[in-house]
């Protein structure tokens, strides 16, 4: 832009050299074009992580293109066009790729080496963009000026809005990752690393607060039948289907809601009592006996068994023992049930001594 204007201001003119402005300007701007046709043409796929590696060559040789005649117009040696030329490389490599922006700076290097090549011969000067009064007596006139620094100060901006650009892409591709390691993938709840994790930490912080912790284990009931009988499609559905119920019924985000493997589940509640637990269970029956499970127009219901312990002073592995255990109970009486303990840190490990 600066350009453009500086060739309709008379005492601007006279310092450049209109031909090779004009033709700057119009590679730059069919680069800034084509950009933005990219742009427009891939906006609907901006989510898409998909590689698209002659996209990215083309986009790279198009920009390694404008910087480079940018540079060459003002002066390849020119602390702004040298900032442009080293700056292109590492945000080009973050940005696109290896190859393609090693494409890209072969192409540059080789205008760059013919620029000079035709300097050093005399067939054209450097810095072609400037007349011969851009600098009188060694002072810098404005227009000279805002050129060399104008592309500086741009390019610093175009980085740092670039740099945003890339770490707020880090950040969401790091919380992504981060939610992907913790969820289950079917489900959308807390997978079992997690799960076992966070059992962890609440079992270590019971002990400091001296407040009640709670666990509950459950099984989806004939879950194989279900398998069998409707296939595992309705099957997914099913898993999916108990595991939004869970979530309804949760106090977000204290309690945590997981699938431990298969059809079994588990629920983490912090700071609840037994009578605290059996409530919740009851408001996952009473949501389970009013959803319908549909698989080519059957509709079919699913129930489960659960095994719930009040931990007072009990370690994860244990917890989950004993939890384990109450499911089983649970199961064996007749599924569709509920069979729930206090245990204590004390009588667990005593009862465990002889087995050690």
């Amino acid at each position: 832009m600066t350009q453009s204007v500086g060739l309709f201001v008379p005492d601007w003119r006279a310092m450049l050299v209109p031909g090779y402005v004009v033709m700057a300007n119009a590679v730059l701007l069919g680069c800034i074009a084509i950009g933005w046709l990219v742009i427009a043409l891939l906006w609907r796929n901006r989510m898409n992580t998909r590689p698209l590696p002659k996209t990215y060559a083309f986009v790279a040789s198009v920009l390694g293109l404008a910087f480079t005649v940018e540079a060459i117009l003002l002066g390849p040696m020119t602390y702004p066009a040298g900032l442009v030329i080293v700056g292109i490389i590492p945000i080009g490599i973050m940005l696109l790729d290896l190859r393609s922006v090693g494409l890209a700076f072969v192409m540059g290097v080789t205008l760059f080496w013919a620029n000079d090549m035709a300097t050093y011969a005399g067939f054209l000067d450097y810095a072609p963009g400037y007349g011969d009064q851009a600098f009188v007596d060694g002072q810098h006139q404005l227009i000279a000026e805002m050129l060399r620094s104008g592309t500086l100060y741009i390019s610093l901006v175009a980085y740092g809005v670039i740099t945003w650009i890339l770490f707020d892409q880090y950040d969401y591709q790091r919380a992504h990752l981060s939610r992907l390691a913790r969820t289950d993938p079917l489900t959308n709840l807390s997978n079992r690393r997690n799960f076992m994790q966070r059992l962890e930490e609440e079992c270590q912080r019971q002990n400091r607060i001296d407040q009640p912790l709670s666990l509950v284990m459950m099984d989806a009931d004939h879950f194989k039948s279900v398998n069998d009988r409707y296939g595992h499609i309705a099957g997914d559905s099913v898993l999916a289907g108990i595991a939004g119920v869970l979530t309804e019924v949760m106090r977000v985000p204290a309690d945590l809601p997981a699938r431990i493997g298969g059809e079994e589940f588990a629920i983490l509640l912090p700071e609840t009592g037994l009578q605290g637990a059996l409530q919740v269970c009851r408001r996952i029956e009473q949501r389970l006996e009013n959803q319908a499970f549909q698989s080519d127009g059957h509709a079919f219901y699913v129930t489960l068994s659960m095994g719930i312990v009040e931990s007072n002073g009990l370690d994860a592995g244990a917890l989950m023992h004993l939890a384990d255990a109450n499911l089983f109970k649970a199961k064996a009486q007749g599924r569709n049930g509920i069979v729930s303990t206090v245990e204590e840190g004390l009588a667990y490990n005593a009862r465990s001594a002889p087995l050690a």
